[in-house]
């Protein structure tokens, strides 16, 4: 533990010091936000995990999935061009805090209400996808796994146009978008969308905000994992193919509201992952109500996730290797299946302006043929049983902003 904070720490040293070494160049605002984060599972041969953003680690309490730092800069050229570069450091799936460009985008307004942007932008997939790694900006200590573990992704290398307009009273924002990603996957493995477009809209007025998106992309996926070898040394081409490769397409659509009056809050968002193959097919919600009593918020999420389509099926007839087929088939489809469901409540506490204060209790509960999303054996994979289990998890945050 103490190795991964110092490592969390140190990561952004340098990056922290020559930034503010040049706080003094006109039209640069320099900011920050961090994490603090520690999670904890009630079962002894479970270790929790983000899946898709952290290495899955062996403390228990581990304090790598929610853990994070990063600063952001600001630079304005003139009254219609600025830039955003934004640097974060949290543990990646190669188990290491080495900082990377979250942000790093040239902005121009076209028009009063056009504005384009080109270089790494937030992919847009979600309704909280522009505050993903400030924590400090939602409720909860994370966003919901059930839905936003539907798609690890995170950057968009690319373009987009952000379109607002008044519509009665409220505000539009229109944002198309196209580019490409590209993720690492524990232990050894990447993920690529290529071709990527997509476009969403936004509607908000003053304590309403409705979103709807929906994108579609080429996806390149490769595993590389020592029991992925394994399994694919098992199939016959025609299910390798499936597995992993180049020749991928998915869509993504997503939709959510949040409803705040300053004393209530209530959010809630749904989406459905569709692939051709590589990944399983799923859907997800979330519906999460919060009320503030002062600067104190209580409040409880419900969530489950469903898979609609395994990522491969095949029947293997050989009498002597038919039955490994069928048994290492069977296990890696039922890994790579996060279907679960989870109540959890939780209380954020805003004991200064800029720091908050969570803590979150779990019950998680996968199916009879998933892992779910929330953990990952803390041994070997083929002697630990994830499905149908039911695990509580407690997690506690301090986030900041600076």
């Amino acid at each position: 533990m103490t190795r991964r904070l110092a490592a969390l720490g140190s990561a952004l040293l340098l990056t922290l010091s020559a930034s503010f070494a040049h706080a003094e160049l006109p039209g640069l605002q320099l900011s920050g936000f961090g994490t603090l984060g520690m999670v904890y599972s009630g079962q002894s041969d479970l270790r929790a995990t983000n899946f898709g953003i952290d290495q899955p680690g062996s403390d228990n309490p581990d304090f790598a999935p929610d853990s994070v730092l990063g600063v952001q800069a600001n630079m304005v050229f003139s009254p219609s061009t600025s830039a955003v570069i934004q640097l974060v450091s949290r543990e990646n799936t190669r188990g290491n805090y080495d900082p990377r460009a979250t942000l790093a985008f040239l902005s121009h307004k076209v028009t009063q209400e056009a504005t384009v942007r080109i270089g790494r932008l937030r992919i847009p997939f979600f309704m909280q996808s522009d505050s993903l790694s400030i924590n400090y900006a939602n409720p909860w200590i994370r966003p919901p796994a059930e839905v936003y573990g539907l798609n690890p992704f995170t950057d968009l290398n690319g373009i987009d146009l952000l379109y607002r307009t008044r519509v009665g009273s409220a505000d539009l924002e229109i944002h198309p978008y196209m580019g490409q990603s590209s993720i690492t996957i524990y232990s050894s493995g990447d993920a690529r969308l290529t071709r990527l477009m997509g476009v969403n809209l936004t509607l908000t007025t003053e304590q309403l905000t409705v979103f709807v998106g929906h994108g579609e992309s080429s996806l390149k996926l490769h595993w590389g994992d020592d029991n992925f070898t394994v399994l694919e040394s098992l199939m016959p081409p025609d299910v390798n193919a499936k597995l992993s490769g180049n020749d991928g397409y998915t869509t993504f659509s997503s939709a959510g509201f949040q409803w705040d009056d300053s004393e209530w809050l209530l959010i809630g968002e749904y989406a459905k992952r569709t692939a051709s193959r590589y990944v399983n097919s799923g859907h997800g919600w979330y519906l999460t109500l919060g009320r503030r009593f002062g600067n104190i918020m209580p409040y409880v999420t419900i969530a489950r996730q469903t898979q609609d389509r395994a990522v491969a099926q095949a029947t293997f007839t050989d009498p002597v290797i038919g039955p490994y087929q069928t048994a290492a088939l069977e296990g890696f489809l039922v890994s790579r299946n996060g279907a679960q469901r989870s109540i959890t409540v939780g209380s954020r506490w805003d004991f200064r302006r800029d720091t908050a204060l969570k803590v979150e209790f779990s019950h998680i509960q996968t199916t009879g043929n998933s892992w779910g999303n929330s953990f990952f054996p803390r041994g070997d994979p083929a002697l630990t049983e994830l499905r149908n289990r039911s695990v509580n998890m407690l997690g506690v945050a301090l986030d900041v902003t600076f």
